[in-house]
């Protein structure tokens, strides 16, 4: 199940070149049309490509990328996010490695294949020899406190959930209805230039886990008569 996935994932930056087969790369394309997304009118697409499709500046290379691309649209970064952290949680499942990589990019050629979209990002995966976590304390994360006004452990599976840089942006607080609230921390010019828009697709990776955790009964939406916080961005709002 995904949810176990959550607490034994790891960001795989170690592979082997090992071809997948056809049936696995098909099975991959099916689960992407199986999941949730955030916002059902925004549409996205992507490409499964091989490591010579690709330029990143890691120093190291995965064997296959998820390239993705979305039309511009209001929180389209939060909708790539959670749809494509349940893939990298599938992906992880099928005892594959995988990995959000934000200093990368298909080649000119794939680009100019989405005219009428915006490249997001990429996702690194394959097959690798890499451990899973052993235990939840493998994960280097804030506090329950840090995370929320207030110590919800109905709000763990989001602190376990893969950010640019560690930098888990994410913070939630509690309506009197039951229902909660995400914010994204404002960051300092310094850190906008080094995670920008990639702390956007962090929080739809967090409400991707707290979908995960609560598959049957999760409702997002936008409240308009949201709460303004000093240090924080409102996202948006949602029922678990």
């Amino acid at each position: 199940m995904l949810i176990d996935t959550i607490y034994t994932r790891r960001s795989c930056r170690n592979y082997d070149e090992t071809q997948l087969d056809e049936q696995c790369l098909s099975d991959i394309h099916e689960y992407i049309e199986t999941v949730r997304r955030l916002n059902p009118d925004i549409e996205f697409s992507y490409d499964i490509l091989e490591s010579s499709q690709v330029r990143t500046l890691m120093p190291w290379n995965a064997p296959y990328y998820i390239a993705i691309y979305s039309k511009p649209e209001k929180n389209y970064f939060e909708n790539i996010g959670f749809i494509f952290q349940q893939v990298d949680l599938y992906l992880q499942s099928i005892e594959l490695g995988s990995c959000w990589v934000g200093m990368g990019k298909p080649k000119k050629d794939k680009l100019e294949e989405h005219p009428d979209e915006d490249f997001i990002i990429i996702i690194g995966f394959g097959k690798t020899s890499q451990p899973k976590r052993n235990s939840e304390d493998d994960f280097d994360r804030l506090n329950l406190k840090d995370i929320s006004d207030t110590e919800d452990e109905r709000l763990l599976p989001a602190l376990y959930a893969p950010s640019a840089m560690n930098s888990q942006p994410w913070y939630f607080t509690h309506n009197d209805d039951g229902s909660y609230n995400i914010y994204r921390i404002k960051l300092n010019i310094l850190k906008r230039k080094v995670v920008g828009y990639m702390n956007n697709i962090d929080i739809g990776i967090a409400l991707a886990h707290i979908y995960i955790a609560n598959a049957t009964t999760f409702d997002y939406y936008y409240d308009d008569q949201h709460q303004e916080l000093d240090r924080y961005t409102y996202v948006g709002s949602f029922n678990i």
